[in-house]
């Protein structure tokens, strides 16, 4: 019998742009299975005023996953249950070598997003209800706030390719992911959407076989 059913958001649980809603059909049978007694994850890369914005209609009881599994949340008071920030001796890097590749930076704390000055993209991607983007002449500035993750943006075309060789590159230092086809994202080592989930369901006293988890991405294959 399954127990917890994990969601991706963007690609997954949402229409696609530019409404990224959930379908009513979606949401009646996501209630229909909470009151079951299945326990309803969102796991997503996305912040959480994006999570409560799209899923706060949702009953979402158990501990829900954000920014690719850097932090596992309670949706309703916004208390952080888990977290691993970017360690700090790896920002730096991470920040020169993305600049390195062409790829417009991104560096995420708590409160805010700050790119690179006039990032293609970056007001699509980074939109309401995601706060305010702010820009900066150069996001390495923000150096040593603390960081949940730092992204590169770039062309569908060519990301691909460079996510894979920034993976080597930073191979046992930092976890290398792609939350969408232009977006790349440099994490803490032991963070992934999968370990958060490990996480979540051995609060919940959840075994594996008992979990069902969906994506649409690479990030989400670990699930």
């Amino acid at each position: 019998m399954y127990r917890l059913l994990a969601i991706d958001l963007d690609g997954t649980l949402l229409t696609p742009s530019p409404h990224k809603i959930i379908t009513p059909h979606t949401f009646d049978v996501l209630c229909r299975a909470s009151a079951a007694g299945m326990a309803l994850v969102i796991a997503t890369g996305q912040m959480l005023q994006v999570l409560r914005a799209a899923c706060g209609d949702l009953p979402l009881t158990a501990p829900q996953i954000i920014e690719n599994g850097a932090m596992v949340v309670d949706i309703r008071s916004g208390r952080v249950l888990h977290e691993k920030l970017l360690p700090a001796e790896h920002i730096l890097p991470a920040l020169d070598t993305l600049r390195s590749f062409g790829l417009f930076r991104a560096y995420h704390t708590y409160e805010r997003v700050y790119v690179d000055y006039n990032t293609p993209r970056a007001r699509n991607w980074y939109r309401p209800p995601v706060p305010p983007v702010v820009e900066v002449e150069d996001v390495a500035s923000l150096y040593p706030q603390s960081c949940i993750k730092v992204a590169g943006i770039g062309e569908e075309s060519t990301l691909r390719e460079k996510r894979i060789e920034l993976e080597r590159i930073f191979a046992g230092k930092l976890y290398v992911t792609q939350s969408s086809f232009d977006l790349v994202e440099f994490l803490h080592p032991e963070v992934s959407k999968v370990n958060a989930l490990k996480t979540i369901a051995a609060d919940l006293g959840i075994a594996p076989e008992e979990i069902v988890a969906i994506g649409d991405n690479h990030n989400d294959i670990g699930m």
